[in-house]
């Protein structure tokens, strides 16, 4: 029995909701045409297939806990299809991020959103999201405890094991996941999450990686809270994508947190094959957060317009083993498209 499967049936889980079908909830997500095929894919662009969609939630009887989950998938792409598992931020959702899901369906894959509980929008209470707001203050305290990463974290273990319920299950999704081929994603709250899904080491040197993903992408990702970096990266040796910005900062509680922070994950993980792309002038809820509130700023649609491309490009490369993807991502490819917009570095990418 795998570790997975393990540490899923530990947590005595019940699937609910789990069987998919497009009676019970199902959207077709209008997206523009797909472009004319070309000499180098237009990774910007939305792909050939229509994206529909599926929500439940999945119950975990151990922890007296329920987790709402979002799965969009490709209707009528063939064979079986590789899947990215994202995790919203701070007072986000299952909706968080329907852009970037939106763009990898279009393009052939499963993104399965999951829903935090404890540390999704319920945080807010109805009010428009502030992070300074001395009345939410104590939630925000409750939701990013310990305790609370941890829920996030079997959260993501017991997203797995649905995985392979779904895959084995009468639905649109039966004999359709290549459970070879999962990637793990998130931003901000979930970008550590993401992190811990890849081994970060945290207080005495506990981890919490999952065998099972084959790689990881983080938006806003956090470096290791007591500052020693190189201890809790310099072990994980999965591909990664870092994704940030310029403005990338956060305020907490009082607790400013600069851009810079933001590199020192890539930066102290040596081991692995790693990009980072920063975004010139991005800030912080350009990548999760603002769109979805119905508000937004000058620059969004195009720092989102890179994050696709960066994206694809990235999964493409590592779940999809697609080394003209690979070799667009770290060469010319995405430079030439982000322009001043943004700058990439990697390190060993190039195999």
């Amino acid at each position: 029995m795998s570790r997975a499967r393990v540490i899923a049936t530990a947590l005595a889980i019940v699937v609910t909701a789990s069987s998919i079908s497009t009676q019970s909830y199902a959207q077709a997500v209008c997206l523009p045409p797909a472009q004319p095929a070309k000499a180098s894919k237009a990774y910007d662009q939305p792909g050939p297939y229509t994206v529909q969609a599926a929500e439940g939630a999945w119950k975990d009887d151990r922890r007296t806990r329920l987790i709402p989950f979002l799965i969009r998938y490709p209707k009528d792409a063939p064979g079986r299809l590789p899947v990215v598992i994202f995790s919203h931020d701070l007072g986000g959702s299952k909706e968080s991020a329907a852009y970037y899901a939106d763009h990898l369906v279009s393009h052939g894959y499963v993104v399965v959103n999951v829903q935090h509980p404890g540390s999704d929008l319920a945080i807010w209470g109805g009010q428009r999201p502030d992070l300074e707001n001395p009345k939410v203050s104590a939630e925000i305290r409750k939701a990013m405890s310990p305790q609370s990463a941890l829920d996030r974290f079997q959260d993501i273990y017991l997203a797995v094991f649905a995985l392979h319920s779904l895959d084995r299950q009468p639905g649109a999704l039966k004999g359709r996941i290549d459970l070879a081929r999962i990637g793990m994603s998130g931003h901000s709250y979930g970008a550590l999450t993401t992190q811990a899904m890849a081994g970060q080491a945290f207080a005495r040197g506990r981890k919490m990686g999952h065998p099972e993903f084959k790689a990881f992408l983080a938006m806003s990702p956090a470096g290791a809270a007591d500052g020693h970096n190189a201890d809790a990266f310099g072990d994980i040796t999965r591909p990664f994508l870092f994704l940030t910005g310029s403005d990338d900062r956060l305020t907490v509680n009082g607790k400013v947190l600069d851009p810079s922070e933001r590199q020192k994950p890539y930066l102290a993980m040596k081991r692995a094959p790693s990009a980072l792309v920063v975004l010139k002038g991005a800030d912080h809820l350009v990548f999760s957060g603002r769109q979805e509130l119905g508000f937004s700023k000058p620059r969004d649609d195009r720092f989102r317009q890179l994050i696709k491309a960066a994206s694809l490009a990235f999964w493409d490369s590592e779940l999809r083993d697609d080394a003209e993807a690979r070799a667009w991502l770290i060469g010319t490819g995405f430079t030439t498209l982000a322009g001043p917009d943004a700058e990439i570095q990697s390190r060993n990418l190039d195999r």
